[in-house]
C-alpha cells in the first residue's frame, strides 16, 4: 500500500491556512498555533498532517525552506505557480499518471485514485479528493 494521503473534512481550513500563511507564516505551526489563528477548530491534527505532507512544515512543525520562500511571494500569479509546484511534488504519483490533467480530474476520478492508492473507505476517499 502506498503512503496514506492526508485528508480533512472540507477544504475550507486548508484554504484559510494558505491565505493566513501568505500574510504571516509562523516559524512553528502546531495545534496551539492553529487554535490561536482560529484555523481548523477541532481538526488541527488533520490540517497539520496536510501541511507536513505538502512539506510546508517539517516533522517538528517548523516552516520548511521551500515554504518560507514561496509564502513571501507577493504576486498572486507567481505564488500560484510556485505553490502548484509544491502540490505536484507532494502528489507526484497522481501527476505522473495524469500529467497536467490531474488538476482537472473530476471528483469521482480522484476518489477512485485515492481509494485504490490507500485502500481507503468511501468517506476517506471523498475527503482525500477534497
Amino acid at each position: 500500500m502506498a503512503s496514506t494521503h492526508p485528508y480533512i473534512s472540507s477544504g475550507g481550513p486548508l484554504v484559510q491556512a494558505i491565505t493566513q500563511f501568505r500574510k504571516s507564516f509562523p516559524r512553528s505551526v502546531d495545534a496551539s498555533t492553529l487554535k490561536k489563528l482560529g484555523l481548523a477548530p477541532n481538526n488541527e491534527s488533520y490540517l497539520i498532517n496536510i501541511l507536513k505532507f505538502l512539506k510546508l512544515i517539517d516533522n517538528d512543525g517548523g516552516r520548511t525552506e521551500q515554504a518560507s520562500k514561496t509564502f513571501v511571494i507577493h504576486n498572486d500569479e507567481v505564488f500560484q505557480k510556485e505553490f502548484s509546484e509544491i502540490v505536484k511534488r507532494a502528489y507526484v504519483e497522481l501527476f505522473n499518471l495524469h500529467n497536467k490533467d490531474a488538476w482537472t480530474l473530476d471528483e469521482e476520478d480522484l476518489i477512485t485514485y485515492f481509494r485504490q492508492s490507500d485502500q481507503s473507505t468511501e468517506i476517506v476517499g471523498k475527503r482525500q479528493a477534497v
